[in-house]
This record gives C-alpha cells, sequence and structure tokens, in this order.
C-alpha cells in the first residue's frame, strides 16, 4: 500500500511538473466566462498540446460590429473536460490610441437639485423645499409621472398645475422614492413654481482613451463623472465632447492631488456622449478623420497581455502636442469582472514628473502602451504619491 501512495505521489509530481512546462494553468485560471480578448490572445489560448487539448466552436456568425462569440472547451488528454469558456473575441478593427485632452457636457437623466429659494406668493413668502424631504444631490426624474430632463420641463408641467401637490420620483444614492410637494402661485409672474434650484448637466475635463474608426465608437477617461455635490455617477441622457485646451498644471503634491487646468468651447463639437459608467465616458466621434489625424493604428491587447514592467502612457500637456512618458506596471491584479482599478503604474518619466509631478486630474483615460500595444488607461492617482496611480484593462473599456 504505501509502495502504491508513493508511486501515486511521483506521477502527480511529474504530472504537475511536466503540465507547468506544456501549459500555461494561470492563464487559464484568469480565463473567466464572456470575457473579451484579441485575435492573438486567442490564437494563444488554442495552441495545441498534448497535455490539454482545447476545441473551438464560433458560435456567432458575426452578429456584432465589435467582437464574435466563441466556445473553447479544455480536455485532460483529449479525453476528460477541464474547463468550458465563452468568450468574445475583438474583431480586428482599426483602433486609435488617444492620448488629446477633451471637455465634456453630460446632460442628466433627471434634474439635479442644488439648493431652494422662496417664492413671493399672495400669503406671503413660501418656500415648498423646506420641510418636504428633499436633499441637495437628489435627483428629480419625473413630476406627476412625466419624465424632466430640464428647467423647462418643470415650467412646462408646472402651467397645468390646478391640485394640491405634485408628485416628484427621486433618486437618491441607489434608492427611489416618491415625495410631495405644493408649488406656491409667484404673484410677479403669475406661474407655479416650486422654489427648487437645479441643473441639468455636468462638465469636466479628460483624456480620449481610444477610437475605434471602424465604428466611431471612442472611449474615455477610465472612471465615470459624478456629481460633485454626491460625489455619484451621473446616469445620462446625452451629452458632447468638445475640443479643449490645456492653459496650465497645478502639480500634485503628498496629500493633493494635481490638476490639468483647461478650458473648451461648446461650439467645437467632437462627438456625442451616450454612456457614463464607472469605466469611463463613451460615445460616437462625427468625424473619425479629424480624430484621427496624424495617428497611426495600434494593436489592442486585453488583460492577458498586460504584465508588470515597463510601459508608456500617452498625454497632451504642451500645446495640445500628445507625448510619449515612461511608466512602470507595478501590479497587475487578476480581475473576473470589470473593476478600474486592474493594475498599479508608477511614472518613470523624469520630464513628466517635472511638469506635474506624475498623475494629475485631468490625465484620466490617458492610453497605456506596453510592447507596442493599448491594454489600459489611467484611471486614478494615489493621493499619497502622484507618481503612483491605476490602470484599467483596456478591453474592460472596449466591453462597454
Amino acid at each position: 500500500m504505501k509502495i502504491k501512495k508513493k508511486v501515486l505521489m511521483i506521477f502527480l509530481i511529474v504530472f504537475f511538473v511536466v503540465s507547468s512546462i506544456f501549459f500555461p494553468f494561470d492563464t487559464l485560471q484568469k480565463m473567466q466566462d464572456e470575457m473579451f480578448v484579441t485575435v492573438e490572445e486567442l490564437n494563444n489560448l488554442i495552441k495545441d498540446n498534448w497535455i490539454m487539448s482545447p476545441s473551438i466552436i464560433n458560435v456567432s456568425a458575426k452578429d456584432n460590429s465589435d467582437f464574435d462569440k466563441y466556445i473553447i472547451n479544455y480536455k485532460l488528454f483529449n479525453l476528460f473536460n477541464i474547463k468550458k469558456l465563452k468568450v468574445n473575441v475583438l474583431q480586428p478593427d482599426r483602433y486609435f490610441a488617444g492620448g488629446e485632452t477633451l471637455g465634456f457636457s453630460l446632460q442628466s437623466k433627471g434634474v439635479i437639485l442644488i439648493g431652494g429659494n422662496y417664492i413671493l406668493s399672495k400669503n406671503g413668502i413660501e418656500r415648498p423645499f423646506e420641510n418636504s424631504g428633499l436633499k441637495t444631490g437628489d435627483i428629480i426624474t419625473h413630476i406627476d409621472d412625466k419624465e424632466i430632463n430640464n428647467v423647462d420641463d418643470i415650467a412646462e408641467i408646472l402651467k397645468d398645475f390646478s391640485g394640491d401637490s405634485v408628485k416628484l420620483n427621486v433618486k437618491r444614492g441607489g434608492q427611489k422614492f416618491e415625495i410631495y410637494i405644493k408649488p406656491a402661485l409667484d404673484t410677479m409672474t403669475n406661474e407655479y413654481k416650486l422654489g427648487l434650484w437645479v441643473k441639468e448637466d455636468a462638465v469636466g475635463i479628460g483624456t480620449l482613451s481610444f477610437v475605434n474608426a471602424t465604428t466611431k465608437r471612442f472611449g474615455s477617461l477610465g472612471h465615470s463623472i459624478n456629481d460633485s455635490e454626491t460625489n455619484e455617477c451621473i446616469d445620462v441622457s446625452g451629452g458632447n465632447i468638445y475640443e479643449s485646451k490645456i492653459l496650465g498644471i497645478k502639480k500634485g503634491k503628498s496629500g493633493k492631488a494635481g490638476e490639468l487646468l483647461g478650458t473648451f468651447n461648446k461650439e467645437n463639437v467632437l462627438g456625442s456622449i451616450d454612456k457614463n459608467c464607472e469605466f469611463g465616458v463613451y460615445g460616437f466621434v462625427d468625424d473619425v478623420e479629424k480624430m484621427i489625424v496624424n495617428k497611426t493604428s495600434i494593436d489592442v491587447g486585453g488583460r492577458l497581455t498586460a504584465k508588470p514592467g515597463k510601459a508608456q502612457i500617452l498625454s497632451a500637456l504642451d500645446e495640445d502636442e500628445i507625448k510619449s512618458y515612461d511608466i512602470e506596471i507595478i501590479k497587475t491584479n487578476f480581475q473576473s469582472s470589470c473593476n478600474e482599478k486592474s493594475m498599479v503604474i508608477r511614472v518613470t518619466d523624469k520630464e513628466l514628473i517635472a511638469k506635474t509631478g506624475g498623475i494629475v486630474q485631468g490625465m484620466s483615460g490617458s492610453p497605456i502602451i506596453q510592447d507596442g500595444k493599448l491594454i489600459g488607461a489611467v484611471t486614478h492617482v494615489f493621493v499619497n504619491d502622484a507618481t503612483k496611480g491605476f490602470g484599467i484593462y483596456i478591453d474592460w473599456m472596449i466591453e462597454q
């Protein structure tokens, strides 16, 4: 019995040693259902070997302009099923890395409450906002079941007011609820008003990550644009991107993030926004050729390609000229679901450190290039060390 156990132990040791040579088990472990991979990564995953024989089936006839669906079935010695995966293989479209700063204007779904004021009525001063249960930062999406997206929508609905109160549908954090509030008749204008100060859009500066010249789809920032009052992601009904100009740089230092100081003109529209989520701001460019002028298409590398080591980021700091700056990828994180903190990076470029101190606000979205491939984008800076920050894998962004 002891001899049999020893033989079994020797067999298992030999098996795992040989297996580790012929097959990358760590890569197999990283593979998740419905993950996005490039054609090159797919080819690397299905290389035939005598340890695990992968078979592949195309289960879609390119029913999506961005990717095909495949099933990979791994078998031990071509006999026993080990793992079955569904993968989305990105089409070899023409991708272009960004680096230029953009202006963003987001139209929220609903209006964002920023305060309240009084109304002079025949009964004196009235303040409908007080004791209503509303708080600054609340998002009002409907009044009496009618959708609102701007101040004019509110005024239009109140034109027909004839009852005792109106119903507001409100979003606060992850909660949705209803609040009833009584409008007051303004004696100056003879119009019913709620006495609420609201805003209907949010603006900011950020960096373009990529453009898909085939579909005109762009991705930027690598994280969401949040409301300044609540710091929550703004659910958008639309928006635009604009040409931006950097006016100056506030250097980052320990305990305080730096910032790119810029401006943009809303007449110089470059494209439209349809999505704002924790992985960036997305939409479609109006003129692809204008967006990719003087650019060279680049291969895309997903999370299976990114690795610790030297890399570069692209950013426009000097008169809107895009330059490449050296960084080091310190760590790549295993992620089974989307996360904007996919990798830890450190700026090593002396020129960039001298200009900005490292990573500053406004550089979010700067493309990360490794071995000539677009693998990710900058998302966050470490407040206590401006030379360090986080990046997101580019396939998380392309998936959006």
